[in-house]
């Protein structure tokens, strides 16, 4: 496992690297006040996590930014599924629960479709549609759309979640940094962040091909998750990131 130095290093580099495009192992040297050697090692953990891609000059892989929603709909869909079937288990009887964006948390709105008398509460425009006919109470937050992850954001978003006292909230994510989850967009930042302020329990539900994955912005710390849940291909090494405080169930 790295140094988590060596893990901040890296995230800072990818950083680095996306923000200016195709840079060489002398300059990013120079940037991080390293010797060449250390940034070559550097540059070949993050190309082989499909962060980078590394030839001459190093550039930011197409695997690192973020897909459109469309995209990651499909992806590991049998995983998600049993993960979405544990995660309804987990909801209390008439509880109130706030579902974030994301291809995981849909399937649990799926799933409830078929529960009744929770009141619901997202910022995502395909769970809300999952919803529109159960019978439960559902609230949209409103605000702006964004395209990629066909979720709302920005200042009504927030103040609606903040309005709210939610027993139980399942988070998706698009990586994990050495301290807790992240994301790839800025814009989900300060969604994320209300919905962990106003949740009793906090739910992470992610398959594990996220544990190989990284994203620029971490919007929480391990200690602010209750819960994850995740598949059966995660690994030893990759658990071995989360605190003893989080019960993982591994499905």
């Amino acid at each position: 496992m790295l140094k988590p130095l060596n893990v901040e290093r890296r995230t800072k580099l990818a950083k680095f690297i996306m923000l200016n495009g195709s840079i060489s192992v002398k300059e990013l040297a120079k940037e991080f006040n390293v010797s060449t050697e250390t940034i070559r090692k550097d540059l070949i953990s993050l190309e082989k996590d499909n962060i980078i891609n590394k030839g001459h000059c190093a550039t930011i892989s197409s695997n690192y930014l973020e897909k459109y929603f469309d995209d990651k709909l499909l992806k590991n869909i049998d995983k998600k599924f049993n993960i979405a079937r544990k995660a309804v288990e987990m909801i209390p009887e008439k509880g109130v629960v706030i579902l974030d964006s994301g291809t995981t948390v849909l399937q649990i709105a799926k799933l409830l479709k078929f529960k009744s008398n929770l009141v619901i509460v997202t910022n995502s425009l395909v769970v809300a549609q999952a919803l529109e006919n159960s019978n439960n109470q559902l609230i949209v937050t409103g605000g702006e759309l964004r395209k990629k992850s066909m979720s709302f954001v920005g200042y009504l978003a927030t103040k609606a979640i903040k309005s709210i006292h939610a027993d139980i909230a399942f988070m998706g994510c698009d990586g994990f940094h050495v301290d807790g989850p992240c994301t790839r967009s800025y814009r989900e930042l300060e969604v994320k962040q209300r919905i962990l302020e106003n949740s009793k329990e906090v739910v992470l539900v992610t398959d594990s091909s996220k544990f190989s994955m990284d994203g620029l912005y971490g919007f929480a710390t391990f200690d602010q998750i209750n819960n994850l849940i995740t598949d059966t291909n995660v690994t030893e090494q990759q658990l071995e990131l989360l605190p003893s405080n989080i019960k993982v169930s591994i499905v």
